[in-house]
């Protein structure tokens, strides 16, 4: 055993049975001056060191008691800060009341709705190379374009590309390959219905 590395508890008990030991004749390979000098300088050692002990950690538990204290009353200030801030949002405060609080000031960007891309058109060329192109309603860097794909009969849809463009080139391509085509508008919170579909047949 590492006595070392015992805890303070198991140490006190630990030197406490040693200097019972010394104090007794067990020990009889130890000269009987330095079994009694060790006792003796042991003493009541075990004992402080267990009451220490037992002190420290009412103190710890104290200490963890505080700062659980301390932090319960500030997520609850937190919480109720953000309901006033909350309330001033709900309430169309202007920026001087925000100031007067401290809180920043947002105003509310407006909720960007995704319009459907429609007139869906794709072409192949002999080089590689399929264009698309299609209209919508959606302001210019509003929303992003998903460009989904098929390639062939039969695998399965899958997001091809993206942009922020109403075409997209796609290369390259296999010519002679069957792909289909379909686009949809992705803004910040909302998400378009699918354009119709677009076929290219292939050009060998």
């Amino acid at each position: 055993m590492n006595f070392r590395l015992l805890t303070e508890n198991d140490l006190a008990d630990f030197a406490a049975n040693v200097a019972a030991l010394l104090a007794g004749t067990e020990l009889v390979s130890i000269d009987p001056a330095v079994r009694t000098d060790l006792a003796a300088a042991i003493g009541t050692l075990p004992t402080t060191l267990a009451t220490q002990t037992a002190a420290s950690a009412v103190a710890e538990d104290e200490r963890k008691a505080s700062v659980s204290s301390k932090n319960d009353t500030r997520f609850q200030l937190i919480a109720l800060m953000s309901q006033v801030r909350d309330a001033l949002k709900a309430g169309l405060a202007p920026k001087k009341e925000y100031d007067l609080c401290g809180f920043d000031y947002r105003k509310e960007a407006a909720t960007v709705i995704a319009a459907d891309p429609k007139d869906l058109s794709a072409e192949g060329t002999s080089n590689g190379v399929n264009y698309l192109v299609w209209s919508g309603n959606n302001k210019n860097g509003t929303v992003v374009y998903e460009i989904w794909r098929i390639a062939g009969d039969t695998d399965p849809w899958a997001l091809h590309a993206t942009t922020k463009k109403q075409s997209y080139t796609d290369t390259p391509v296999t010519p002679g390959q069957v792909y289909n085509y379909k686009v949809r508008a992705v803004a910040a919170s909302t998400v378009s219905n699918f354009s119709n579909t677009a076929v290219v047949y292939g050009t060998a």
